[in-house]
């Protein structure tokens, strides 16, 4: 089984520079303009509206919050962010091994029955990527609400910064949503482009075309895979950032104590 990397080593909008790589243009959005998009995002720019965030920080007392519950050490806390982030990752990993995952967070196969007008359509791969990405933000929502509640209670500044947090999270869920909603449809692309080279290829070779060898190394559908694998384990790194934050902000507040 793979091995999730250290919370640490998650630095950097990953899925920016993997979309980037992809450089696949779209007549709406290319990869380019997505991927400026999404980091300008990520970056937190100065322009996001948080007047009301800012006006229940100056009204917040000195003191911790009392009703944020019992206080819960970093080590648990960063015990049960690895715990979820490993869950995470092993499930996309094992959604493209054959028999390994659950069939519905499966990558979809090719097999010798697989209809012609499946085989060339890439709305089966966008509802694969969209059930996994449904599958991370439902996990990592409860992983954010409980270090949420983890952290209020430590101290006052913990307790603005959760204040923060949800603001924040509030602001940007309606167009961090849209952006997210913009991978599977470039991926869509991509598998389009893939395909059509692939039969473009066939043509020209004056081969036959067989489809056993799409998923073996050098496979058209291989390579399609593998960035898909890409995309969703940077796209899960891109969303455990805030809570990696949390964590980091409850750490800092352990050794300065």
């Amino acid at each position: 089984m793979t091995q999730a990397r250290s919370p640490t080593a998650l630095q950097g909008p990953r899925l920016v520079r993997f979309l980037s790589d992809l450089a696949v243009a779209d007549g709406e959005v290319s990869h380019k303009d997505f991927a400026e998009r999404l980091g300008r995002l990520i970056a937190l720019p100065d322009s996001i509206a948080l007047s009301m965030v800012h006006a229940r920080l100056s009204t917040m007392t000195s003191e911790p919050m009392p009703e944020a519950g019992v206080a819960v050490s970093s080590e648990s806390v960063m015990a049960d962010f690895l715990r979820v982030r490993t869950t995470l990752v092993e499930t996309i990993v094992d959604s493209f091994t054959p028999g390994a995952g659950a069939s519905w967070l499966s990558f979809p196969r090719v097999t010798a029955s697989t209809p012609a007008e499946e085989m060339a359509s890439s709305k089966r791969y966008q509802m694969f990527y969209v059930n996994q990405q449904r599958e991370i933000a439902l996990r990592i929502n409860k992983l954010r609400a409980d270090v949420r509640l983890a952290v209020s209670g430590r101290s006052a500044r913990l307790a603005r910064l959760v204040v923060l947090d949800t603001g924040l999270d509030e602001a940007l869920s309606a167009p961090a949503q849209n952006l997210f909603a913009e991978v599977p449809r470039l991926l869509g692309k991509r598998f389009e482009d893939l395909y059509q080279r692939h039969q473009e290829t066939i043509v020209d070779r004056e081969s036959d075309d067989d489809r056993q060898l799409w998923s073996q190394p050098g496979g058209w559908l291989a390579q399609f895979a593998g960035e898909m694998q890409g995309s969703l384990l940077a796209e899960l790194e891109a969303r455990l950032q805030p809570v990696l934050g949390l964590m980091e902000a409850l750490k800092e507040e352990g050794e300065s104590a």
